[in-house]
């Protein structure tokens, strides 16, 4: 369900691609800092990409360290699953024709998120991300969140909200019981990056769309916040309704 029936070979803009790239490279950032590897930032990090860099760019490093990590936590990070883009592969983390940023674009953006200092929880992390696509929450009501119940969450301020309450309990599992609705690429963005910051290696954000025509079970709680895309939420409230 990560992955919509219905994909585009429409390719981002340039905005958007650096949108994403911020976006991701934030969250990155915090799940390097939970659990540290030494491989993608820090001195011991770029002394190995001085090593082996060769003729690649920043750019290059930004999409080597998107795909390991979109291989860690499927389809957490990649462009692909934000933008709905064709992949000869499930697991194809950009789709086909793909398009870096420009290096010195790339230089520049690399420079000013590792200025920034991480991080330190998931909500920050949730608004971080938001951040890189100019978006502010405004969260709706979500009460007590039991074990059993199922999900369908629409719009970003639902996404931060439910990832934020996850969390914070650890007897709840994103996987199993959350199916977001998403369409725009920034609410995508942060719906597919919960299954990293609650850091599930097995299993990807379920994402469903209205053009993907995704079948959700009966009986799941609609938790739906103001800054859905109308289509999003006209079409989860008719998937949620008895």
């Amino acid at each position: 369900m990560s992955s919509p029936t219905q994909a585009t070979t429409t390719q981002p803009d340039v905005p958007d691609r650096a949108r994403y790239y911020t976006a991701a490279l934030r969250a990155l950032r915090f799940v390097e800092r939970r659990a540290p590897t030494t491989r993608r930032f820090g001195s011991e990090a770029d002394a190995q990409w001085g090593a082996f860099r060769g003729n690649l760019t920043t750019a290059d490093r930004l999409d080597l360290l998107l795909r390991d990590a979109d291989a860690h936590w499927p389809a957490a990070f990649g462009a692909r699953n934000v933008f709905a883009l064709r992949a000869a592969a499930e697991d194809e983390a950009f789709g086909a024709g793909w398009s870096p940023l420009d290096p010195l674009d790339a230089e520049e953006l690399w420079r000013k998120v590792l200025a920034e200092a991480p991080p330190e929880g998931v909500r920050e992390t949730v608004l971080a991300a938001a951040s890189s696509w100019d978006l502010e929450f405004d969260p709706p009501e979500l009460g007590t969140i039991a074990p059993t119940d199922k999900l369908l969450v629409v719009g970003p301020s639902a996404v931060a909200a439910v990832v934020t309450a996850f969390a914070a309990d650890k007897d709840l599992g994103w996987a199993d019981q959350v199916v977001c609705v998403a369409t725009p690429p920034a609410h995508r963005q942060l719906a597919a990056l919960g299954a990293a910051l609650l850091n599930d290696t097995k299993n990807p954000t379920a994402l469903a769309s209205p053009a993907g025509k995704t079948t959700i079970s009966a009986g799941r709680r609609l938790v739906l916040s103001s800054d859905a895309a109308p289509e999003d939420a006209t079409w989860a409230r008719a998937a949620a309704a008895p």
